[in-house]
């Protein structure tokens, strides 16, 4: 007779078996991704490294040029300044934008002196010439003294197969803002991007734009926050067709990450800016960096990369018990009465592959 139990319990043990093998598959496929996962985020951490070293020296030789230029020296000593930016263009380009001249006022209801007055002047080290230019070039940085906004400019065109595509980045940067322990800096992205199309080409090409804003310090002194409703992103261009469906915006791991994905049919050109800010306690050293790829264009296996930029800043200390002439002694500007202040130090580094390469 047949004995259905042992049949059921063969049954059971055979499925606790297959349950078991399932189990020990996921954990491993797991472990191997964490594994994989581990070995890509050190990679990438002992690039930075390599690139910070890389950058550390560049900075040290344009300013060892920087100092024994006699007439840039003449022109500084001769009024109070103070070194705004810092930008390396390449390897063999750095910008410097001072203020000089101002002085520091005192006004009503406002607990710090406000820097006030002073003259913008932009320096060009050449490394490979080992001179310094002074002039005001704004091509592709411009700095805008009575709003204290810097703002960095990127354009790429290329044609291709009957396709002419064009991008512009604009970056606005503000100065740093107290906010009780902390520091907060905006930042706004405003971009567009346009595809025509000759006769002769027969497909439009369905484009994915990639903003990703990550940090690429290993400590905890700086923070990405989420904007979850999606009031930080703005299609502009009165394109009414490119809803909120074909963007999204996300943060995984300290990494923000807008994503536009505009469909064919869409008719270009599109603008967009998109706006965040970034968090940082006093006295900190932070680093993160603003890439801009796009994807899908001329069936390309790997993304094209537009744009990119890395900033490195130099936080203040807490200047809420510190005096005018502590605060003038440390070079911390306050570029209004109410807790705007210039950075100690900021440097912003225009990627490429020179920097790749480092």
């Amino acid at each position: 007779m047949f004995d259905f139990g042992i049949y059921n319990m063969k049954y059971f043990l055979y499925f606790f078996l297959l349950m078991l093998l399932l189990l020990a598959s996921i954990h491993f496929v797991n472990e191997a991704y964490e594994q994989e996962t581990a070995r890509e985020n050190a990679r990438i951490a002992n690039e930075t490294k390599q690139q910070m070293e890389y950058i550390k020296n560049l900075q040290a030789e344009s300013e060892r040029i920087f100092t024994q230029d006699q007439d840039v020296q003449n022109l500084l000593d001769e009024n109070t300044n103070f070194r705004v930016y810092e930008i390396i263009h390449n390897d063999s380009l750095i910008e410097y934008i001072y203020i000089t001249g101002f002085h520091l006022q005192k006004f009503k209801y406002a607990r710090e002196p406000r820097m006030v007055n002073g003259t913008v002047y932009k320096f060009y080290i050449n490394l490979n010439n080992k001179n310094v230019i002074n002039q005001n070039d704004e091509t592709f940085v411009s700095f805008n003294q009575s709003s204290h906004v810097l703002i960095l400019k990127n354009d790429f065109h290329k044609e291709k197969d009957g396709i002419t595509f064009d991008s512009s980045m604009i970056t606005f940067v503000w100065p740093g803002v107290h906010h009780y322990d902390r520091l907060v800096y905006d930042y706004k992205i405003v971009g567009h991007q346009n595809i025509d199309t000759s006769s002769s080409s027969t497909k439009r090409p369905a484009m994915e734009y990639q903003l990703q804003i990550k940090k690429m310090d290993d400590t905890d002194s700086i923070y990405l926050p989420l904007d979850t409703t999606g009031d930080n992103v703005r299609i502009l261009s009165g394109n009414n067709s490119l809803s909120a469906k074909y963007w999204k915006d996300e943060r995984k791991r300290e990494v923000n990450t807008l994503t536009m994905s505009l469909p064919g049919k869409v008719s270009y050109p599109i603008d967009w800016y998109y706006r965040w800010n970034v968090g940082s306690g006093t006295n900190q050293t932070i680093v993160f960096d603003i890439d801009m790829t796009v994807d899908g264009w001329i069936n390309n296996a790997e993304p094209k990369e537009l744009c990119g930029w890395r900033f490195i800043i130099e936080t203040p200390p807490n200047t809420n018990d510190m005096s005018e002439e502590e605060m003038m002694e440390l070079g911390v500007w306050p570029t209004n009465g109410f807790g705007n202040f210039y950075p100690l130090s900021t440097t912003i580094v225009k990627k490429g592959e020179w920097l790749e390469n480092a």
